[in-house]
């Protein structure tokens, strides 16, 4: 996962396992390794963007990208979900789209 962006408009990575994971390859060869925690960063506007596969290890998941505002996790500003890769790059692009600086 391409972090410059995140860290371009001030993002601050607290966690990243996600850049562990193979990305050339299909999804379902690292179901063992997608969990609900698997990338999170704050930003100086007080939001944090939350990276996790729902349900963690299941070939029936997806990745969930939220933007939370004020530790509000009930209620995010924005909330995508994606089954692979791409979908994913996709949704993290949109989701940082929505960022309040």
């Amino acid at each position: 996962m391409n972090t410059s962006k995140i860290i371009t408009l001030g993002g601050k990575i607290t966690l990243d396992d996600i850049s562990q994971l193979d990305q050339t390859i299909d999804i379902s060869l690292e179901i063992e390794n997608l969990k609900e925690d698997l990338f999170q960063a704050t930003f100086p506007c007080g939001q944090i963007l939350d990276i996790g596969w729902y349900p963690e290890f299941s070939t029936y998941g997806s990745f969930v990208i939220s933007l939370i505002r004020n530790q509000d996790w009930q209620n995010p500003t924005h909330c995508e979900k994606a089954k692979n890769w791409a979908e994913l790059k996709i949704a993290l692009e949109n989701i940082l789209k929505n960022l309040e600086s």
